[in-house]
């Protein structure tokens, strides 16, 4: 194509050459681009959709536990295009601390709330602010009263293990030997229903010979069960074996266990996470545990959230729910759904379990 100024330059040619020139297009003809549109005459274009945002708060920060449940929340959330996720513990397992970032995330218009609240009036009530300015809340680990969430979401219930753990624990020691029980906290439900079915069990002829000679307690920390531990093996030379109803009561014995040299004399049964439990079974010390995924209690709790939020489903009690790759699961009259359940973990399938959480 000729340009503008050769084709002005032609008009001096001979007739012949402006009769070539003439067959060429006119550049004033030839499309031109568009110019670009006057921004005050283009129709308004649609706001991109606003997020849905969760905020995840638990007890403590670094437990493995809320490790994986955070895990199994990511991957709710990757399964809606646009939900984001808020990871949050205070920096100490204070009560008022907790209750603090749930009224800062309820100020910051966060569409849900997931929390394994920390028992007290105040987180209670903080969530209770939340609920009345119309988040979701849901609660996993301990319950928050009805009028305080949406939903609770119910793991297996710990003393449900007991028959199997005496079981393990005897087997473990012939039938006999003096034995020790590191659980949570002398006020909390899960201990005092866990001591209610370990002792029905306990009268049991096949326990005559293996007796109970104390109980402490790790307040769910592992720093605390470790030093506990130290103490009790230290005060019962004769200590054959602990049970510890509680993951992080279960981390912390097993490396005291492990650190005083008593692997192979004192035997330890529980619950526990077989990425921390894994070497512990297959030498031996832990013949065996129970545990449950928190990484599908973590997902259960995100993917009933954003579903309930997009209005993709109504938490209704004896109806089900759909849980993305959970399959459903079903709400009860006092609004909790039972999620996940227990697996006993030992030398035999532990290779299946050590990666997974």
């Amino acid at each position: 194509m000729l340009t503008r100024r050769l084709f002005l330059s032609a008009l001096t040619l001979p007739v012949a050459a402006r009769a070539f020139a003439q067959d060429q297009p006119d550049p004033q003809q030839v499309p031109q681009p568009d110019a670009p549109a006057d921004p005050a005459q283009q129709e308004p274009q649609p706001d991109a959709p606003k997020p849905l945002r969760l905020a995840l708060i638990v007890p403590r920060d670094s437990d493995d536990y809320f490790l994986a449940c955070r895990e199994g929340a990511l991957q709710a959330v990757a399964e809606v295009q646009g939900a984001q996720l808020t990871y949050m513990a205070p920096p100490s397992e204070e009560a008022e601390r907790q209750a603090a970032l749930i009224d800062d995330y309820t100020q910051q218009g966060y569409d849900g709330i997931l929390i394994a609240p920390i028992p007290s009036d105040v987180v209670i009530a903080a969530c209770q602010r939340a609920l009345a300015t119309g988040l979701r809340v849901i609660s996993f680990g301990t319950a928050l009263p009805p009028d305080a969430r949406s939903l609770h979401i119910r793991t297996p219930d710990v003393a449900d293990a007991a028959p199997a753990l005496l079981q393990t624990l005897t087997t473990a020691l012939n039938k006999a030997g003096e034995v020790a029980l590191l659980s949570t906290a002398p006020e909390r439900a899960d201990h005092q229903g866990f001591v209610k079915a370990m002792q029905r069990e306990w009268n049991k002829p096949d326990y005559d010979d293996l007796a109970l000679i104390t109980t402490v307690f790790g307040q769910q920390d592992p720093r605390v069960a470790y030093a506990q531990t130290l103490a009790i093996v230290q005060a019962y030379p004769k200590l054959r074996g602990i049970i510890a109803p509680d993951m992080a009561a279960m981390t912390g014995a097993a490396k005291a266990v492990a650190d005083l040299g008593k692997s192979q004399t004192i035997k330890l049964t529980g619950v526990g996470l077989p990425s921390r439990l894994a070497s512990l079974v297959r030498e031996g010390e832990v013949p065996a545990f129970v545990t449950w995924s928190p990484i599908d209690v973590g997902y259960a709790a995100a993917r009933i959230a954003l579903s309930v939020i997009r209005n993709e489903e109504a938490i209704v009690g004896d109806a089900p729910l759909k849980v993305g790759r959970l399959g459903e699961v079903v709400v009860d009259k006092g609004g909790m759904a039972s999620v996940a359940s227990l697996i006993t973990v030992d030398k035999a399938n532990i290779d299946k379990y050590d990666d997974a959480f």
